[in-house]
C-alpha cells in the first residue's frame, strides 16, 4: 500500500488499528511543521523536539482511544497545549531558583539544604537505575553529560528517532519518579 497517497482521515482509521506505517507517515508528514511551530514560542531546539517527540508517542500510545476528526487541526492544537504546559512549568522552575537562590544566600550551607541535596541526588540515581539499560545509558549521555541528540547517535551508531524515543521516556519516567521533590519544591516556594 502506499501511504504516501492517503488522505489524512484513512491515515488516523488505519493507525487506530494499530498501523504503524501509517503512523509512520502522519509522523513524516507533520513532524517538521509541529517543529516550526513550536520553535517560534520555544527556542531551545531540544526542547522542542522532545515536546514533538512527546506528541507523537502520546498519539500513538492512545491510538486506539482517540478520537481524532481532522488530523491537522488536532495535531496543533495538542501541540499548543504542550507548549503552555511547557512555558507554565519553566515559569515555575525559574521563580522555585530564584527562591532557592535567594533562601541558599542566607542560610549557605544549611543542614536542611544538604539532606535536601543528598535525598534528591539519591533518588535520582536510583531512577535511572531503574531505567533499561539503553535508555539509562542514552539518559546519562543527554543528561549527565550533556551530549546533543545527533552526538549520541555518532557515538552509539543508532537512528536519531531511537535516541529522541529514549531520552524521552526516560524523562517521562524521571517526572513521575521524582514529582514528591517537585512537589516539596513547589510547597517551599508558596510558603
Amino acid at each position: 500500500m502506499e501511504y504516501t497517497s492517503l488522505g489524512d482521515d484513512i491515515l488516523v482509521k488505519l493507525m487506530s488499528l494499530g498501523d504503524k506505517e501509517a503512523f509512520g507517515e502522519i509522523y513524516r508528514r507533520y513532524w517538521r511543521k509541529l517543529f516550526q511551530k513550536a520553535q517560534r514560542k520555544i527556542y531551545a531546539k531540544e526542547e522542542v523536539e522532545e515536546l514533538v517527540q512527546d506528541l507523537f508517542v502520546t498519539i500513538w500510545e492512545k491510538r486506539a482511544t482517540q478520537k481524532i476528526q481532522t488530523l491537522e487541526p488536532y495535531l496543533f492544537t495538542a501541540l499548543k497545549y504542550q507548549i503552555i504546559t511547557y512555558i507554565k512549568k519553566q515559569v515555575m522552575e525559574e521563580k522555585f531558583v530564584a527562591y532557592a537562590s535567594t533562601e541558599s544566600d542566607e542560610e549557605e550551607n544549611s543542614l536542611e539544604e544538604k539532606i535536601a541535596y543528598d535525598d534528591l541526588t539519591q533518588s535520582i540515581e536510583q531512577a535511572i537505575e531503574q531505567l533499561p539499560e539503553k535508555t539509562q545509558h542514552i539518559f546519562r549521555l543527554n543528561r549527565l553529560e550533556g551530549k546533543s541528540t545527533k552526538e549520541i547517535v555518532e557515538i552509539l551508531n543508532i537512528p536519531e528517532r531511537t535516541v529522541e524515543y529514549h531520552i524521552s521516556q526516560s524523562l517521562r519516567f524521571m517526572r513521575e519518579h521524582l514529582k514528591e521533590f517537585l512537589t516539596w519544591g513547589l510547597l517551599m516556594f508558596m510558603n
